[in-house]
C-alpha cells in the first residue's frame, strides 16, 4: 500500500456500526496477506485495532509487535491478562517495544471516544507512560484531558496522575489553552488555573495569560505539588509556592518541599529563622528576594550573606519590599 494512501481499516471504522469487523472478516478470509498489510501497516490507529480486538490474537506471528502489544496490553488492563509477549526478547527490548507501543495507542488513539472499556484503556494507557514508565507524555495527557471535558468525558483519573509527576510544567501546556479561540478551552484552562490569584483575578483570558507567564517565571523551581486537584475540590489548590526556597533562591523537589541544593551555613541559619516569620511576611521577604536575584545578582549574593536582621532592615528600606 503506497504510503500516501490512507488506510482503508481506519476509513472504515468511520463507516457505520460493523463494517469494519465485516470488512476485516471478508479479507482475512479472502485475501489474508493484504489483510495483515492493512493491520500491520503504520498509518492503522489504536481505535482501529481495539475494534479489531476479538477478532484478533496477539500471539498471531503475522501481527507485528507493535499491534501484539497493544492487544496484550488492553487484555491486561480489561481482564487482567499478562503483557510477556516475546519471552526471548531481552527485558531493555521488551522495554522499548512496550513504550513504543503504548505511545502509539496513546498518540493515534486519544481524542477518540469509542466505549468506557475503550476510555479506561486510553487512561491506563497514559497513567502507566508516565507514572511507570517515566515517558514525558506532559503535553498529550493535557491535551487529553482538554479533549474529554470538551465531550464530556471522564477524565478525574487523567488529572490526579499527571499532578501526581509534579512537575509543574504540566500547567504551561494547560496555560496555553487560555488563548485558544474556543471559549469551552479558555474558560476551563483559567478555571484549572485558577487557584493562581494572579490568573483568577485577570480581565480576560489574555491577561490570564500574560499573568501566568509572570507567575511562572519567578515560581517554576519553588512549586511543590500539594495533592489537591481543582478540578474536583472547590478552592483546590494542586501547587503552592515554597516561600523559604524562593528566598533562598533554591530549587526543592516538586513532591516532597527538600531542597534539592545545598545550603552555606549562613544560609541555614537564615532559613531556620526565616520559617518562624509570618506568613505574609515571608511572602513579601521571598519575593523582595527573588527580584534582587534578577535586577542585581551581586547585591542579592552579598545581602544573602548577611544574617537575617539585617536582610530585614535592608528589605524595610525599600518601597514595600521591591513588591510582594
Amino acid at each position: 500500500m503506497p504510503a500516501a494512501q490512507s488506510n482503508p481499516l481506519n476509513e472504515w471504522r468511520h463507516d457505520q456500526p460493523g463494517v469494519l469487523l465485516h470488512k476485516w472478516t471478508e479479507y482475512i478470509r479472502d485475501k489474508p496477506e493484504q489483510a495483515f498489510h492493512f493491520i500491520n501497516d503504520p498509518t492503522v490507529e489504536f481505535p482501529t485495532v481495539f475494534i479489531l480486538k476479538d477478532a484478533l490474537d496477539f500471539r498471531n506471528a503475522e501481527l507485528d509487535s507493535r499491534v501484539k502489544i497493544s492487544l496484550a496490553h488492553t487484555r491486561n488492563i480489561l481482564r487482567g491478562a499478562d503483557i510477556g509477549f516475546d519471552a526471548d526478547t531481552s527485558f531493555l527490548d521488551q522495554h522499548d517495544q512496550v513504550v513504543d507501543s503504548l505511545s502509539w495507542v496513546l498518540k493515534s488513539g486519544w481524542n477518540s471516544i469509542l466505549s468506557t472499556d475503550y476510555t479506561q484503556v486510553i487512561d491506563q494507557t497514559a497513567i502507566q507512560l508516565l507514572l511507570i514508565y517515566h515517558h514525558d507524555v506532559i503535553k498529550e495527557m493535557a491535551d487529553l484531558i482538554m479533549y474529554r471535558y470538551k465531550n464530556k468525558s471522564q477524565r478525574h483519573y487523567l488529572i490526579s496522575a499527571l499532578l501526581e509527576s509534579a512537575e509543574p510544567r504540566l500547567l504551561v501546556y494547560l496555560a496555553n489553552y487560555l488563548l485558544s479561540d474556543q471559549t469551552i478551552e479558555s474558560d476551563y484552562a483559567r478555571k484549572m488555573l485558577g487557584f493562581i490569584p494572579e490568573v483568577r483575578h485577570a480581565a480576560d483570558s489574555r491577561a490570564a495569560f500574560l499573568a501566568f507567564e509572570s507567575w511562572y517565571e519567578t515560581n517554576e523551581h519553588y512549586l511543590v505539588y500539594t495533592g489537591e486537584t481543582n478540578d474536583a475540590v472547590p478552592g483546590g489548590r494542586p501547587f503552592r509556592i515554597h516561600y523559604s526556597a524562593k528566598y533562598l533562591g533554591k530549587s526543592v523537589n516538586g513532591k516532597t518541599g527538600q531542597p534539592i541544593q545545598d545550603m552555606l551555613p549562613i544560609e541555614k541559619d537564615n532559613y531556620h529563622q526565616f520559617i518562624q516569620l509570618p506568613d505574609r511576611v515571608q511572602v513579601s521577604l521571598s519575593a523582595y528576594s527573588a527580584q534582587l536575584r534578577q535586577l542585581q545578582p551581586k547585591t542579592w549574593r552579598q545581602w544573602t550573606n548577611q544574617p537575617l536582621a539585617e536582610q530585614m532592615a535592608a528589605f524595610k528600606l525599600t518601597s514595600g519590599g521591591m513588591g510582594t
